[in-house]
């Protein structure tokens, strides 16, 4: 077996690409219920710790999710719902804030505001890597595989082949695993991660202040920029 403290950041990392995923998907009550009760909160300050960072670095990246403890899970959960809806689907004057690499990148660049979801050059790359591995979505003929939410799974399924593959001592597999992930990190997650996450947290602020979601939608998107930009700086580091 690898010595503990390597497998142990290998399991944090890919453990948090993998609430990544979660935190950036569509919101469901679980999520809704998770924060409310601070189950998130203990989860994503976990996975920062055993992926490297400090308890105060943690403690201090999951202060906005923590300040939604106790807040009523059903009210909460709509906000989440509706703040989500605003941002990453199509509304009367167009997507505020496209969730999919090939798509975000092509208008965040000036290549337009209108661009392909399905055969950008970016989306069909991460379908071949993720092919690569068998590792393509079964719904990848009627959603992008490049969503931020995807990205992220299987940046947390090849991390945690690779945490797997440590666990047993082959560290061959090992190597190719961690090569497969950061080609990965490099080509595509990190390349627009940390914009997505800022654009995010300032649309949803200035929605809530328009009045179009509530406070605590924008407060949750604010925590996820926050988490986020920590858990980036370790998975750069990997």
């Amino acid at each position: 077996m690898q010595d503990e403290p390597e497998l142990r950041r290998a399991v944090g990392l890919a453990d948090a690409c993998e609430l990544l995923s979660a935190a950036t998907a569509f919101p469901g009550e679980p999520l809704a219920a998770a924060l409310s009760g601070g189950a998130l909160v203990d989860d994503a300050a976990a996975c920062l710790v055993d992926a490297g960072a400090s308890e105060d670095e943690a403690r201090a990246a999951c202060a906005r999710w923590a300040s939604l403890g106790g807040t009523d899970a059903e009210l909460l959960a709509a906000d989440l719902r509706r703040v989500h809806s605003l941002l990453h689907i199509r509304q009367g004057d167009g997507v505020a804030l496209f969730p999919y690499e090939g798509a975000f990148r092509c208008v965040r660049e000036g290549h337009g505001d209108n661009p392909g979801l399905f055969r950008s050059p970016l989306t069909l790359d991460v379908e071949a890597r993720m092919r690569e591995v068998g590792a393509l979505p079964a719904d990848a003929r009627t959603e992008p595989c490049d969503s931020m939410w995807t990205e992220a799974a299987f940046l947390a399924a090849l991390l945690g082949s690779r945490a797997a593959a440590l666990e047993a001592g082959d560290d061959e597999a090992a190597t190719a695993w961690l090569a497969h992930a950061e080609r990965f990190r490099d080509g595509h997650l990190m390349t627009w991660l940390a914009p997505f996450l800022d654009d995010s947290a300032h649309v949803a602020r200035s929605l809530a202040d328009q009045g179009d979601v509530g406070e605590l939608a924008a407060r949750y998107r604010e925590g996820l920029r926050d988490w986020g930009r920590c858990a980036a700086r370790l998975l750069a580091a990997a």
